[in-house]
């Protein structure tokens, strides 16, 4: 059976597991070395059980485990030639892990194969990616501050997507953030709002996604309850019915795991 788990999912670190019980790939590795691993080991899956680590960007958020996790591992590290730049430039490829540069025609590993497209990020290159198992498809798309027909075409031959849902436009309003900050975020190459999330959500359903997983919500920003409520409420304005058409869930904020077997 295949496997998605949230690691986590917030502000503060990313990482997501998806395969099976033996063998899978992350897609990210924020949070640490200990915290990470011990989210696996809650989830019930192995060290050994990960084959390759894949990167959206080189943002802290979603690298702060890398250096120490795939070091100790020797796990390959696939990433786009700008997200791989960028490690250069943090002193992260010092030989402590094997890496590569995604190519357009994918990579296969064991029986999945992942391919990447392009997202809008002020990362040096910002990916998703699309990972094909023997009878599922999964998207993951985060930190991108428009959703383009492209990230649609990709995201819509899936089953189930892991779909940001950043912030809430109120509480961002009326937080701490400065305004640099604020408009950063609100920016074509920041994050995707809670409307931005829901519209594209009713956009893949139309498409035939019937799984939604709603992630990297802001700790400052967001609640979960907004976040399911607004893209929920997408979703049935459409006439579809939860449980029946759809199932919505968000990732927990934070080192939690959530653990969909599909």
């Amino acid at each position: 059976m295949a496997r998605f788990i949230t690691l986590c999912s917030s502000s503060g670190g990313n990482s997501t597991y998806i395969g099976t019980a033996t063998e899978g790939v992350l897609i990210d590795a924020g949070t640490n070395n200990k915290q990470l691993t011990l989210a696996l080991h809650n989830a019930g899956i192995s060290d050994e059980s990960i084959k390759a680590i894949f990167l959206t960007h080189e943002h802290g958020d979603h690298i702060s485990a890398l250096k120490v996790f795939a070091g100790k591992r020797n796990i390959p590290v696939y990433a786009t030639g700008g997200t791989l730049s960028g490690l250069m430039n943090l002193g992260l490829l010092d030989g402590r892990f094997p890496y590569e540069k995604l190519m357009n025609e994918g990579v296969s590993i064991g029986n999945m194969h992942i391919s990447h497209f392009p997202t809008s990020h002020d990362a040096k290159e910002s990916c998703g990616y699309v990972i094909e198992l023997p009878d599922r498809r999964v998207g993951v798309c985060t930190d991108t501050g428009k959703v383009t027909g492209e990230i649609l075409r990709a995201l819509g031959t899936c089953d189930m997507v892991l779909l940001e849902s950043n912030y809430d436009e109120t509480l961002l309003d009326f937080g701490p953030y400065t305004m640099a900050l604020k408009a950063r975020i609100r920016s074509d190459i920041g994050h995707m709002s809670n409307p931005l999330c829901a519209s594209t959500a009713r956009e893949l359903l139309s498409m035939g996604v019937r799984r939604f997983v709603l992630g990297h919500l802001s700790r400052e920003n967001n609640t979960p309850d907004r976040a399911f409520s607004c893209t929920n409420a997408a979703l049935k304005h459409t006439g579809a019915e939860e449980g029946r058409d759809y199932i919505l869930d968000v990732a927990p904020v934070g080192s939690m795991d959530k653990c969909i077997i599909f």
